[in-house]
């Protein structure tokens, strides 16, 4: 009778610790892709991180990475509004946390390129990347994707650096960073698609020990940045007050049951490897063109400049876009019910 019960719980620690391992291998994989979105992409000077830094950001991203997978769960979000959403959330977070220093240093104008605009694009794109690359399908607009966002990393590498008084970012370099990026996605990818087997989404909630270890981690790294002077009182409470907005958002669209972005995607199925490496192939084909293109001016357009005002016009559009539309929404389903 005793073996039976040490044998049970054996089994049952053994099954616990398996579907951890199983959990992390999505949160990595996701976490890898925002990385990759944010330090290498838009360029926040991965050549001149020191080690320390390197030891905040990683528990960083895995912790955002965390949550996003949680609130998609928990919240639901289905289209395109809804991921925006996700990243605007992650890249709010993420100027608080792990890269205050270059999106908070020169407010307002960097809230709105480079919080709201870039990082928000970026971290939208990346949660695109993770879906394309988890559903096992044959998606041609990764392909695209990955020609246009090729095209615009190397033209920003090339040109942003220089125009901001920072060490030019050789091609080689570049490369180097880019490569390692994808490799650590793909490798990642290949590994949750071995170790999720049998996960289901709602394996990827927190849990209340999992939320008291997101908050102890993201309030020790807020402290360690407030030490570090890199974050402004008014740029934290106003930050603070669009994650709350932003949050509500995802509360007021939530709903308990229906399909949501991980809907096929969890267990992760990873696409064929030479797709991923055709994929690959033409990102870093299309930056390597980009980035070796000769400036070309039109009065005081040029490369850099249609890039800078993507990002900016992102920036100012997608949340007052979200808010319209979901305002809109509810209105037409008032009208629906007859209650207008």
């Amino acid at each position: 009778m005793n073996q039976s019960i040490e044998s049970s719980v054996l089994s049952s620690q053994f099954s616990v610790k398996s579907n951890s391992k199983r959990v992390l291998s999505v949160r990595f994989l996701l976490a890898l892709a925002l990385a990759f979105g944010s330090e290498v992409l838009v360029w926040t000077d991965p050549v001149g991180r020191p080690l320390v830094e390197w030891m905040l950001l990683i528990p960083g991203y895995l912790v955002l990475s965390s949550v996003l997978l949680d609130f998609t769960v928990r919240y639901r979000p289905r289209d395109l509004f809804g991921a925006l959403v996700l990243a605007g959330v992650y890249s709010l977070s993420a100027s608080l946390v792990i890269n205050p220093a270059s999106t908070l240093d020169e407010l307002p104008r960097t809230l709105v390129t480079r919080v709201m605009g870039a990082h928000a694009l970026l971290g939208a794109e990346m949660i695109g990347l993770f879906l394309a690359l988890t559903g096992g399908e044959r998606r041609r607009s990764l392909l695209i994707g990955c020609v246009v966002v090729g095209a615009a990393w190397g033209m920003w590498v090339r040109w942003w650096p220089q125009d901001n008084g920072l060490s030019e970012v050789s091609l080689l370099t570049m490369l180097l960073y880019g490569i390692a990026g994808l490799g650590l996605i793909g490798a990642a990818l290949f590994y949750a698609g071995r170790t999720s087997a049998g996960l289901t989404q709602d394996d990827l909630r927190l849990s209340p020990r999992g939320w008291s270890m997101v908050v102890v981690t993201l309030a020790i790294l807020f402290i360690i940045r407030l030490a570090q002077g890199v974050i402004d009182g008014g740029a934290g409470v106003l930050i603070v007050l669009l994650l709350i907005l932003s949050w509500a958002i995802l509360w007021f669209r939530g709903r308990t049951k229906g399909n949501t972005l991980l809907d096929g995607h969890i267990p992760v199925v990873p696409i064929g490897r030479w797709r991923l490496l055709i994929a690959a192939g033409l990102f870093l084909a299309a930056g390597i063109f980009a980035y070796s293109l000769p400036r070309i001016q039109l009065g005081e357009v040029y490369q850099l400049s249609i890039i800078a005002l993507a990002f900016t016009a992102y920036g100012l559009a997608w949340l007052p876009t979200v808010s319209l539309v979901l305002g809109v929404q509810a209105y037409l389903r008032q009208i629906s019910a007859g209650k207008l």
